[in-house]
């Protein structure tokens, strides 16, 4: 039933995704949260080039987006400074939802997917703050290479969507769009992709619902999909942290009683560099179509905390 009213909306998803959007800048104090030099430092710098200013806005940058940001007052810096007590200035500092934004975005990245009988080896370069160009070369059938084009929409202050186009020398070209929005309570997020080579009927679809910090211990996700004509299901979940996730669970083709579990074992940001982001993930799936979904985890202000502990020290 999901899939079909999936369907039967996805032209309409597709027309959303293919408006044109405007984002307008807000003119603010930004600094980055992932730049190589001390933040601290750079407060320090605000402070003293623009002694009036009573306070700086903070934003902490994710992959070339940002949703929340700090307003640090300058006496809370100053006092917590003092006392070298980041945690502190945390709870003094007001957390201002400005939404979804893209941020100067420059990175490279390359994602590599090893399966038993599906490898991809993905090479994206964003050329603006929300339109990526790449390479790729996938082994499945054959090997195929071939360029690939997306472009990030932000739909609403909590959902995000993707669409783009990969072509591969001698075949059809494929379109490719993905969403996902956060519950307004933060603690799950719903999330869709789809795949489709055009002039054919070729058409995968995939939905599901992800609820973040089960007993604090793990995120569990249950999805349905499409493919090739045949419907199945999924459920799984992920353990770990930001770099080293790891995911387990059950999935199961309609009208075939057999239940089979897989695992997924994902490396993020293996070489620690700031505009350089490798990320390798090894599944024991055949089909590798639900392993590229769109996800706003670390967006969330429960996730604030975690960016603060991370970048702001006096040490």
């Amino acid at each position: 039933m999901l899939i079909r009213t999936f369907i039967r909306y996805y032209k309409y998803i597709v027309f959303i995704l293919l408006m044109p959007m405007t984002i307008q800048a807000e003119e603010i104090e930004y600094i980055p949260s992932n730049s190589s030099k001390s933040i601290v430092k750079n407060i320090d710098r605000l402070f003293k080039q623009k002694p009036q200013k009573i306070s700086i806005l903070l934003t902490p940058k994710i992959k070339g987006k940002s949703r929340y940001s700090f307003s640090i007052r300058k006496d809370a810096y100053y006092l917590s400074k003092k006392y070298a007590d980041a945690s502190d200035l945390f709870y003094l500092s007001e957390q201002i939802d400005s939404g979804l934004k893209f941020q100067s975005n420059k990175s490279k990245n390359i994602d590599i997917i090893i399966s038993e009988n599906n490898s991809n080896l993905i090479l994206n370069q964003s050329i603006l703050s929300n339109i990526n160009l790449g390479l790729f070369l996938k082994n499945k059938d054959k090997i195929s290479f071939g360029v690939n084009l997306n472009k990030d929409v932000i739909i609403s202050k909590n959902a995000l969507g993707n669409f783009g186009v990969e072509q591969a020398k001698d075949e059809y070209m494929v379109f490719n769009a993905k969403f996902v929005k956060l519950s307004n309570n933060e603690n799950s997020e719903f999330y869709g992709n789809v795949n489709h080579e055009f002039k054919s009927d070729h058409l995968n679809v995939g939905i599901g619902n992800t609820w973040f910090d089960i007993a604090d211990q793990f995120d569990l996700t249950l999805g349905i999909q499409e493919q090739s004509k045949k419907v199945g299901s999924e459920l799984y979940a992920t353990f770990g942290d930001e770099d080293i996730k790891f995911q387990v669970g059950l999935n199961q083709i309609k009208n075939n009683s057999n239940m089979n579990m897989f695992f997924n074992l994902k490396f993020e940001n293996v070489l620690n560099k700031e505009n350089f982001g490798t990320n390798v993930t090894i599944t024991s799936k055949n089909s590798v179509f639900s392993l590229g979904r769109l996800s706003l985890k670390s967006f969330r202000r429960k996730n604030l905390d975690k960016l603060w502990k991370k970048h702001i020290n006096y040490n």
